[in-house]
């Protein structure tokens, strides 16, 4: 059975750096109303959850609350960039009438930091920061002088943390040297000392992701197959098991939580662009699939008694906290959903979307669209192109989506060959191939589209891509000009060679692995924007972020460069905006004004092309 309850807030709702508690009992999260963000807090004491705003408390994008087991909350915020930076902790603690109380913690310079809390009543929590490329930090916090106190310092860049008991005394967390070798490795914190206990290779991506203290059981992942694979074992035993039953080839599967006793575990798959939650018993390698309401889940996840709690959403519900109620009859385990929050205010009338198969290259693809059963015939169209490779739409709240819809845009979001959830051979079209059988795909369904609309019917449709997808839009877009009326690209990359040339180590290493630096030679010819944009026709809109950290604005201004050489004109031919902005603000559309760009850059094309 599924409950919706009426979200609140305006149509851009969105939540982020959602966190539980050790015991489940409270939650935290940042909730943004476009540019406007505030805390929450939600009581989880019960099946219906409730939340609590908590004005006055100022929060930036990259602010991470962490509930504790009585109430309170660590409030870590972070400045700076990649290379360098500063973390502010802050303890907050409700005081009735008096308010919230603050206490200021500490001010620690660092490349990252993470927070992590603790099982034990008697711990506020454990602090770990990312000092430098070779070595982390983890610090335990008081609310009584001193604050901060260093534990022990590792080699290597450390990322999540378990307990393996329930003293807060033995963790269990994963050190990576370089992005393409992680293992696992258990922290005495009394002794201040660490030791390895999970590595299959020198090579591969070793993770523990979860553990049960009262069970001893101990999940983790590993990529050294070439794919990755989930697979548990027992604390204090060498066998580690990895059950075909828990892994289905092509698809992302990932662990979110166990139960109380460590006995269940709760495991999330992305198949096409909906979620699916099934229980995993490792006692009897019996995986149970629950059902679902279409849509988007994520991680974390957290589960207390019958009660599971995650992030949940979907076209026409912005996120928000989900709640899952397993019931057992007859041995059959029946979830009961409440998606929604504490029924603020009335829902707006958000678009719905659909999920339907579209024409591509060598066979139907999935695609999400907005407009209706007719969105083929709207008057204005939009063709939204994923960034990746390797990603995909999901079935989610997606605020640029919603904008366009409310102006009365069609979009079709195609899910193409490279696309992740559609099984190995979909997923893997695109390593060593970048804007080949992807590329295919796009022009196909253009054409397609072109032809069931007519050329002169309707005005011809806008193409819309962000990071990859930018490429993307660009390379189609200076191809087929004349199946376009614009082109909109949000942080484009130019191509694989020429964004190793001026990223970052771990976007490098990226490209590599993805077979980015490949040359493609076929008739369409070099997958290079410097080079394809002279055939480029229709009007332009560039947004690039100077913050972007993953693909430099440098690309964006080179692309702005060559068009002037060309004898294009900048207001007239295109329109080029530099944003203070990172990459994933700009990708994704976040600032309100951004959003209400692209839709009158779109909304103008394509009336200059109908008429």
């Amino acid at each position: 059975m599924i409950t919706v309850l009426p979200d609140a807030g305006m149509a851009h709702l969105t939540r982020v750096n959602i966190a539980f508690s050790a015991n489940g009992r409270w939650g935290t999260c940042l909730r943004a109303d476009d540019e406007d963000l505030v805390l929450e807090h939600w009581t989880l004491s019960s099946e219906e959850a409730m939340c609590r705003t908590m004005s006055g408390i100022a929060v930036g994008r990259r602010t991470y609350p962490l509930p504790l087991d009585d109430g309170r909350i660590l409030l870590l915020s972070s400045e700076g960039t990649s290379t360098s930076g500063r973390h502010t902790l802050i303890l907050l603690q409700p005081a009735g009438e008096r308010g919230i109380l603050r206490q200021r913690l500490a001010d620690i310079p660092g490349l990252g930091s993470y927070l992590v809390s603790s099982p034990n009543p008697g711990q506020l929590g454990f602090l770990v920061t990312l000092d430098d490329p070779e070595n982390s930090t983890i610090w335990r916090l008081s609310a009584s002088p001193p604050h901060i106190e260093m534990i022990l310092r590792i080699p290597g860049f450390l990322s999540g943390a378990v307990w393996l008991d329930s003293d807060g005394s033995i963790l269990a967390t994963n050190e990576a040297c370089d992005s393409r070798r992680s293992s696992g490795i258990v922290v005495d914190l009394p002794q201040r000392s660490w030791r390895r206990i999970w590595s299959v290779s020198d090579t591969s991506i070793d993770r523990i992701v979860l553990a049960s203290p009262r069970s001893k059981l101990l999940v983790v992942t590993t990529n050294s197959a070439g794919e990755e694979r989930l697979g548990w074992g027992i604390l204090g035993d060498s066998t580690v098991r990895f059950p075909d039953t828990l892994h289905r080839t092509g698809y992302v599967r990932q662990a979110l939580a166990l139960d109380e006793p460590g006995e269940r575990l709760l495991v999330h798959e992305i198949t096409g662009a909906v979620s699916r939650l099934f229980v995993y018993r490792p006692a009897d390698d019996r995986l149970i699939p629950l059902a679902t309401p279409p849509g988007a889940m994520s991680a974390p996840a957290s589960w207390t008694g019958d009660l599971i709690r995650l992030r949940f959403s979907a076209p026409h519900q912005p996120p928000t906290l989900a709640t899952v109620r397993l019931e057992t009859k007859r041995s059959e385990t029946r979830p009961r959903w409440t998606v929604g929050d504490d029924q603020r205010g009335i829902r707006p009338p958000w678009a719905q979307a659909e999920l339907i198969e579209v024409p591509g290259a060598v066979g139907s693809i999935e695609a999400i669209t907005y407009g209706g059963p007719n969105w083929r015939s709207c008057q204005h169209l939009v063709v939204a192109l994923h960034g990746g490779p390797l990603s995909s739409w999901r079935f989610d709240f997606d605020p640029l989506f919603q904008c366009l819809a409310e102006a009365d845009i069609a979009v079709v979001a195609p899910n193409y060959r490279g696309s992740t959830g559609y099984g190995d051979e979909h997923l893997r079209a695109v390593v060593d191939n970048w804007g080949g059988p992807d590329l295919e795909d796009v022009l196909h369904l253009v054409r397609s589209l072109e032809s069931e609309r007519g050329p002169l019917q309707f005005p011809k449709p806008v193409v819309l891509g962000a990071s990859y997808g930018a490429f993307l839009a660009l390379l189609v877009a200076s191809h087929e000009p004349n199946l376009w009326s614009a082109c909109v690209a949000l942080a484009p990359l130019l191509s694989g060679p020429s964004l190793y040339g001026c990223a970052d180590t771990a976007v490098r290493s990226r490209i590599e692995q993805l077979g980015g630096l490949k040359r493609i030679d076929d008739a369409i010819g070099p997958r290079d924007v410097l080079w394809a944009c002279a055939s480029l026709s229709a009007p332009l809109l560039l947004i690039h972020g100077r913050r972007d950290e993953t693909i430099p604005v440098e690309q964006s201004r080179l692309l702005r460069r060559r068009l002037s050489e060309l004898g294009r004109t900048d207001g007239l031919d295109f329109e080029y905006l530099e944003v203070n902005s990172d990459h994933k603000e700009v990708a994704q559309a976040w600032p309100k004004d951004l959003r209400q760009k692209i839709v009158s850059f779109c909304l103008a094309r394509t009336r200059l092309e109908a008429g």
